[in-house]
């Protein structure tokens, strides 16, 4: 029997709004459940995710979910990648060129810029994409799809040309959120490496701090992800890369990461990267200053 996900939350939640003039897909929270399938389910003794619309035994809330402290009824993601709406302000529309040759602080200044000029609940809590957002779609397409490697249950988009598409334009489109693999390589907040390319991660209380996470992600084609967690952290809620290796057949994820030391965390892949790019593409490879023409980013807001 063929599950219809678009009667059964929280994907008969997920809508594309328009919020401050500006295209962006609502993501209902859910709760999250990360363990082994027992014995007698169909994936006995595999590691499983398993989500709720509400807070039951051994399930927690998503942290992209928990802002300052206090838990959110959704979040907002940019349904494309981000355009130059004008006055500095980052913008979600179809049709538009991607925003590109920006460093990190500016992409976060571009979506920051937007809590100025709106009205009402409009005004606050636009900001860069962040690494709790990023994972949290990619489980659900993972969940809904049945395997982690997005692009090719769904669609390739621009991964094998010379130059970025106007938004909207490709195949990589999953309940309304386009481009979320491939075109343009994508900033996104909450993940950095230091000198000796441990990872520092967003502090699940949602309060912009960091905290150590003490593992460094491995680079190559994806074949695992950490369980690690600690105080303010714990990542089994988002994808990174511990075990890789250098054969793209080898992968169980069909998506690549590259690491570095002292860097900042950009995702999706853009169009030159090929069968690399997905959902799942983990790259903390380039310092926060550096600006390429295929390094765009993408807007989000805070929910109620």
């Amino acid at each position: 029997m063929t599950t219809d996900f678009s009667k059964i939350y929280p994907y008969n939640g997920i809508e594309t709004v328009t919020i401050d003039g500006q295209e962006m897909v609502k993501i209902p929270k859910f709760y999250l459940k990360v363990g082994t399938a027992p014995a007698g389910a169909a994936q006995a003794g595999k590691k499983c995710y398993w989500i709720s619309d509400r807070k039951r035994t051994g399930y927690h809330v998503h942290p992209a979910f928990v802002h300052n402290g206090k838990e959110m009824s959704c979040f907002y993601i940019g349904a494309y990648e981000a355009y130059s709406a004008g006055s500095g302000k980052a913008g979600s529309k179809s049709g538009q060129s991607p925003w590109v040759s920006i460093t990190n602080p500016a992409a976060i200044s571009a979506c920051a810029a937007r809590n100025t000029g709106a009205t009402g609940s409009e005004q606050y809590g636009w900001h860069l994409q962040n690494i709790y957002e990023r994972s949290a779609i990619s489980l659900l397409m993972m969940i809904e799809l049945g395997t982690p490697n997005v692009q090719m249950a769904i669609g390739a988009g621009n991964i094998s040309s010379s130059a970025a598409v106007a938004t909207g334009s490709t195949a990589a489109k999953w309940r309304g959120i386009h481009e979320f693999w491939g075109n343009v390589w994508e900033h996104t907040d909450g993940a950095t490496t230091d000198a000796s390319s441990i990872l520092h991660i967003f502090s699940t209380q949602g309060d912009g701090t960091y905290v150590s996470t003490g593992v460094v992600p491995a680079g190559g084609w994806i074949k695992k992800v950490s369980e690690a967690s600690g105080t303010n952290f714990d990542l089994n809620d988002v994808f990174i890369p511990t075990v890789s290796d250098g054969t793209e057949s080898n992968g169980t994820f069909g998506d690549y990461c590259w690491v570095a030391a002292n860097c900042v965390l950009y995702m999706s892949g853009d169009w030159g990267s090929g069968s690399r790019d997905g959902a799942f593409t983990f790259h903390v490879y380039y310092a926060s200053s550096n600006s390429y023409s295929d390094i765009g980013f993408r807007v989000a807001k805070y929910g109620d």
